[in-house]
């Protein structure tokens, strides 16, 4: 009976380990007073991902996954489209892959790029 206990709880273990999940996790608020387009959110080696649209004031989540990415140190990139230009900047910092921040908060306004990012408090 003890070998079945340890052989499950094994297996357990494997199968919870395999499906680990690595999350940036971002806030992401539009005080520009026009429409955003095509945003993204990743770290700098990924050149794909997921793209969001915010109207004026919108507030929205975006999680970047991050689960595939080399394990070294990076930064993160936000990039939009807003009035037809191209927005690009880099901010933040991750390590060996993982992020340092709980949650990351993005003001867009018109002229800058507000970044706020919240650590946990362990």
């Amino acid at each position: 009976m003890k070998e079945k206990l340890t052989f499950l709880v094994g297996v357990y273990f494997s199968l919870v380990s395999c499906s680990n999940s690595v999350t940036a996790d971002f806030e992401i608020t539009n005080g520009t007073g026009m429409r955003i387009d095509s945003l993204k959110i990743e770290p700098m080696v990924i050149s794909n991902g997921n793209y969001i649209s915010l109207d004026s004031n919108e507030k929205a989540k975006y999680i970047a996954d991050m689960t595939d990415i080399p394990k070294h140190d990076g930064s993160y990139r936000i990039s939009y489209q807003i009035n037809e230009e191209n927005k690009i900047k880099d901010f933040g910092y991750y390590t060996n892959g993982y992020p340092l921040e709980k949650i990351t908060k993005i003001e867009i306004q018109g002229d800058t790029i507000l970044i706020d990012q919240i650590f946990s408090s362990y």
